[in-house]
């Protein structure tokens, strides 16, 4: 699901508040039917899914990435082996299954190097700025503490020159106690602190003739690292901006304003970190002592040489794809319009550490979701009378922009796509649902509340299933690019929890037979819409889910 933290609030729009959760009122006195083809989505086949898309093989499947083009591969595959149709991107007639959208790739070169000393560094590091940059240098490291430049516990004294150094600082962390686990949105607010400490301290450092400032981190109580991961570019871990007409530029058009000036930022990993002051001859214990002021600051190695070949390249011709499908309806009239079922197959790639970001709940299991929902509907002894269209998109953790390209750029005429389905997220339980439980919207507040939730609502009803609103994330998955068009939509999610774009989010914790209730749900909604005789339609807000 798309994030929000703080500070791309102060640059976008504010979260809506969290409703409180409603149950939906007491079943009709005769129950609808559930379809026949809904018993054919099974837990079984949504963990297979979901544990090939989370799986470390797919490197976190960041958008545009190799780990993302394996996701749209398999899931192109599954679709080609169930008999559907590609409607994707046309070229000389023929409809592929891929539609492509242009990104603005600011990447790391193989060739990139830091040697301090013994240690060689490919990787482990993160360059912040976001900006192309070519820089070569040999000199030697220079151990400048916190780098401060001015009063009486200067590190670097005024008399004192950096001329051609690359200073070694220490990354200093947010005062305070950290209790629990931070939310994302805490661990952005307080590591901005740190980018603005690490912003001012190269600034200052340039002045007194350093060339490049390292800074190593003792420790990561607030999440640096994975911040990083969104807002800094490093060696596989590409930053990116949308290059097509209506594409915001996300968290890299943020991570580009960090960090300016041409002197090259450092950030490194704790585990690099540790070594580089190994190679400086400084224990961490030492150097952390120092830092809490409860120790003195220990004398580093003179003379370790630093060798650095650093670029910073962008690729102004770089794609991302979305995956399409199609599978035609049997009425002879309305087999020209269609439902779109919708999930993003993308997540955020790795963290300067290595450590994976799987994206399990977020959104395997959406993407699994929509898989075994297309399975469903190929092998649905009757066949739906409105065509069905299997959209697997990309971009969305970054701007949901893969939906956004695909809602101004169809493959299919827009004024015939009738409801949009959405899955992200349906694989865990927490705060905001339990195991019957599933988070939608728009609700029944929802100014935008129509008869595909309200429908929902009702067959809900009859698997056991209680509702919540689930309004604050209206616009925060690939729904909203369909509702912003005047196209009823659903969204089924669990909400957020405490593996929510954490490295933890792992496919082990996914809960199958949620998965299953969630995706069956969908099923039911959408197979609903493509029988009726009539559109979905706007209700406005209800005093009921039904």
């Amino acid at each position: 699901m798309l994030l929000r933290p703080l500070p791309f609030i102060l640059f976008a729009a504010a979260l809506f508040a969290q409703a409180p959760a409603e149950t939906a009122p007491a079943a009709a006195a005769t129950p609808p039917t559930p379809p026949a083809a809904m018993a054919t989505i099974t837990k079984d086949e949504l963990l297979r899914h979901a544990a090939f898309l989370a799986s470390d093989e797919l490197q976190g499947r960041l958008t545009g990435s190799p780990g993302q083009l394996a996701a749209a591969t398999y899931i192109q595959k599954h679709f080609a082996g169930l008999g559907l149709e590609p409607l994707g991107d046309e070229k000389d007639g023929v409809r592929g299954w891929f539609q492509n959208y242009g990104v603005r790739r600011t990447y790391v070169t193989k060739e990139t190097k830091l040697e301090f000393g013994g240690l060689a560094l490919v990787d482990g590091f993160a360059v912040l700025g976001g900006q192309p940059l070519e820089f070569v240098h040999k000199g030697a490291l220079r151990f400048c503490g916190l780098g401060r430049v001015r009063g009486a516990n200067a590190d670097v004294k005024e008399d004192e020159s950096l001329d051609g150094a690359v200073a070694v600082v220490v990354a200093r962390s947010p005062k305070g106690r950290i209790e629990g686990n931070l939310t994302v949105e805490q661990k952005f607010g307080m590591s901005f602190q740190t980018f603005n400490q690490i912003g001012s301290t190269a600034k200052a450092l340039a002045k007194k003739g350093a060339v490049a400032v390292v800074f190593v981190q003792l420790e990561d109580r607030y999440g640096l690292a994975d911040v990083l991961n969104y807002l800094a570019v490093a060696p596989g871990k590409d930053s990116l901006q949308a290059r097509f007409e209506g594409g915001e530029d996300g968290m890299g058009g943020l991570g580009a304003m960090l960090g300016g000036g041409p002197t090259p930022k450092f950030v490194l990993s704790q585990p690099t970190s540790a070594k580089l002051l190994a190679e400086l001859g400084l224990q961490v214990d030492a150097v952390a002592a120092f830092v809490a002021g409860t120790g003195e600051r220990p004398q580093a190695k003179e003379g370790v040489a630093a060798n650095i070949a650093l670029g910073v390249k962008v690729d102004e011709a770089a794609t991302a794809c979305n995956v399409v499908a199609v599978l035609r309806g049997s009425d002879p009239e309305l087999v020209k319009e269609a439902i779109v079922y919708s999930a993003h197959m993308d997540h955020v790639g790795t963290r300067i550490d290595g450590e994976v970001f799987n994206g399990a709940d977020d959104n395997a299991s959406g993407s699994a979701g929509l898989l075994a929902i297309a399975t469903a509907y190929a092998k649905a002894a009757e066949k739906q009378k409105r065509s069905v269209i299997f959209l697997s998109v990309s971009g969305e953790e970054l701007g949901l922009w893969g939906s956004a390209y695909y809602a101004d750029n169809p493959t299919w005429p827009a004024d015939r796509i009738v409801a949009n389905v959405n899955t992200d997220m349906i694989g865990r339980s927490g705060p905001e649902s339990g195991p019957d439980e599933v988070t939608v919207t728009p609700s029944n507040k929802h100014n935008m509340f129509s008869t595909i939730v309200r429908d929902a609502a009702t067959f809900g009803d009859t698997m056991g299933m209680k509702f919540s609103s689930g309004d604050k994330y209206y616009q925060r998955s690939d729904h909203y690019n369909f509702a912003k068009k005047g196209i009823p939509v659903v969204f089924f999610c669990n909400g957020e929890h405490e593996d929510y774009h954490q490295v933890s989010d792992h496919a082990d914790k996914l809960d199958g037979a949620k998965m299953e209730r969630i995706a069956r749900l969908a099923f039911w909604t959408g197979w609903s819409v493509a029988n009726a005789s009539h559109k979905p339609k706007k209700l406005g807000k209800q005093p009921a889910w039904r």
